[in-house]
């Protein structure tokens, strides 16, 4: 399903077009043209709530890079959001090396080694090096016998949509569609609450999101079918 046709179905479950109405063709249409953008903020709202939670699989992907001689820093993929898994590292398959995050970052390598920035060699650890887009930094930077090493990293990539044709970040059509129903009620609150909004009270809301969250799970979710009693 794509960001058109979610919008869409969206405004058909909350009566904004139904019957014979006509689908709205782009998000500029002038019909509708308040709703259809407020419609668009709750999916991506919701979108963004998913992936904070870390619950679309369809995010994880896989990046590299490769290493030049004395260079310290490397950025990250453009769509990156975070790296993949408890303990991420970055590979080098041709010596089968993982490199693992120096622990407590790059201000306790600091602490511990004050001249990390001039040494040179192997990498052996990785640190988030705070800037204006997203990098990382390796200790030791690499030298002239370890340049042009590939090391590959797997990560969470943005998942946002914003044109008429991106496709909702969903394995199925049936996953899809709940994700919809979640923010349809995300729009109903939104368009009529004032002031902060309480997600977590709301029982429609709730009640949503949990039928979602069973679609996209990979094993069947425990069944209750009333109390036990031995």
């Amino acid at each position: 399903m794509d960001f058109l046709t979610g919008v869409n179905r969206l405004l058909r479950r909350n009566n904004v077009i139904k019957g014979d109405d006509d689908n709205i063709t782009t998000f500029s249409d002038n019909q509708h043209a308040a709703k259809i953008e407020l419609s668009q903020i709750a999916i991506q709202d919701e979108l963004n709530t998913l992936v904070s939670d870390r619950l679309i699989p369809y995010e994880k992907t896989s990046g590299s890079i490769v290493t030049v001689e004395n260079k310290r820093t490397y950025e990250l993929a453009a769509d990156f959001v975070r790296l993949f898994g408890e303990k991420p590292y970055f590979y080098y398959s041709t010596d089968n090396q993982q490199v693992f995050e120096y622990p407590g970052g790059e201000d306790h390598l600091r602490l511990a080694i004050p001249n990390y920035q001039d040494m040179r060699g192997n990498p052996t650890d990785w640190y988030i090096y705070h800037t204006t887009t997203k990098q990382v930094g390796l200790y030791q930077t690499p030298d002239a016998t370890h340049a042009g090493r590939t090391y590959t990293y797997e990560y969470e990539r943005d998942v946002t949509v914003s044109v008429e044709n991106d496709n909702l970040p969903f394995h199925s059509e049936s996953e899809a569609q709940s994700f919809i129903a979640t923010a349809a009620r995300r729009y109903q609150l939104l368009e009529l609450g004032q002031g902060d909004i309480d997600f977590d009270t709301d029982a429609i809301y709730l009640t949503a999101r949990r039928r979602l969250f069973d679609l996209m799970r990979f094993t069947n979710p425990k069944k209750r079918w009333g109390v036990k009693y031995g």
